[in-house]
């Protein structure tokens, strides 16, 4: 059984100077404007898709205070930019591994199951050659024993002739059919060998895999996944579609003046791992600081 470690990342946002660069006469009182920034390539986002996100995520907002709180203007002052760096290399690089090792251990099942298949078939058939084998040389033994007698009589009887001779006959017959079934039985442990060798091949290569994915990624991380410093949000990385919605509506939470809270599963707790993401939605203690900020809807 191969053991596997998940990535465990401690995933930090930070927000820097919120409120610096803005003005609130009426806290969440006009929609906050904002645009899209540099989106790096590397990230495998259009901007479609990216602004697509965003606005889930600021919808997420919007539903709770019972109005627009954000609004997409190409002429914002507030950006959003995704700047690629080592972060979100090293979860692509351990993403693609752990892609890798699940394709490996998927062909290590599709091969187990053909072996196990493969094998119970040449087990049985194995079986019933033993058995036809033993039986003909039973009959054999008799045959030859039969003959022995008669020669040291003097030879077969007349009358006796044809049904030996046709036992003969049959005798030779199963030979050569027993002979053709063990060559197919050979063919077949050998099929069976291919198919352990293979599945053997694939399991030590999954292994290494894991031994370095366990290496490399096991430990848990402890990094900033994004940021905002009043003027800009900056996104770092993030492992998936949900992932990357879950950090723009926390990011998003920033920009209205919220900050952190205690409990683990809300959206505007500082690390990430424990909060709903199909769908994202808002906790007790997310809608009670966007209450405190935002007054009641």
């Amino acid at each position: 059984m191969v053991r596997r470690i998940l990535l465990g990342s401690l995933v930090v946002c930070v927000a820097l100077a919120a409120g610096l660069w803005f003005t609130r006469p009426t806290p969440c009182g006009r929609p906050i404007a904002y645009r899209l920034g540099t989106v790096d390539g590397r990230f495998g986002l259009t901007n479609a898709e990216v602004l697509e996100a965003l606005r889930e995520a600021e919808s997420l907002w919007g539903r709770a205070v019972g109005r627009d709180v954000f609004t997409h203007d190409p002429r914002a002052t507030l950006t959003v930019t995704l700047v690629y760096d080592e972060r979100q290399q090293t979860t692509q690089t351990s993403q693609r591994l752990w892609s890798s090792m699940q394709q490996a251990q998927a062909s290590h099942a599709v091969v187990s199951r053909s072996y196990a298949e493969w094998r119970e078939t040449y087990e049985r058939r194995a079986r019933s050659y033993e058995t036809t084998y033993a039986a003909y040389q039973e009959r054999a033994a008799a045959y030859n024993a039969q003959m022995q007698q008669w020669s040291a009589r003097g030879g077969v009887p007349r009358e006796m002739q044809a049904g030996l001779e046709a036992e003969r006959n049959r005798l030779q017959a199963l030979r050569s059919e027993l002979e053709t079934e063990r060559m197919a039985i050979e063919s077949l442990a050998g099929t069976v060998r291919s198919l352990a060798e293979k599945g053997n091949a694939l399991a030590e290569a999954h292994n290494r895999d894991v031994m370095t994915f366990n290496s490399r990624y096991g430990a848990p991380r402890q990094f900033h996944k994004g940021e905002f410093d009043g003027r800009e949000i900056t996104v770092f990385e993030f492992h998936d579609m949900r992932d990357f919605a879950l950090l723009l509506a926390h990011e998003l939470g920033h920009a209205l003046g919220l900050g952190h809270v205690d409990d683990p599963t809300a959206v505007m707790h500082a690390v990430g791992g424990e909060q709903a993401v199909e769908p994202l939605r808002l906790t007790a203690a997310d809608l009670a600081a966007l209450q405190k900020r935002c007054g009641r809807r």
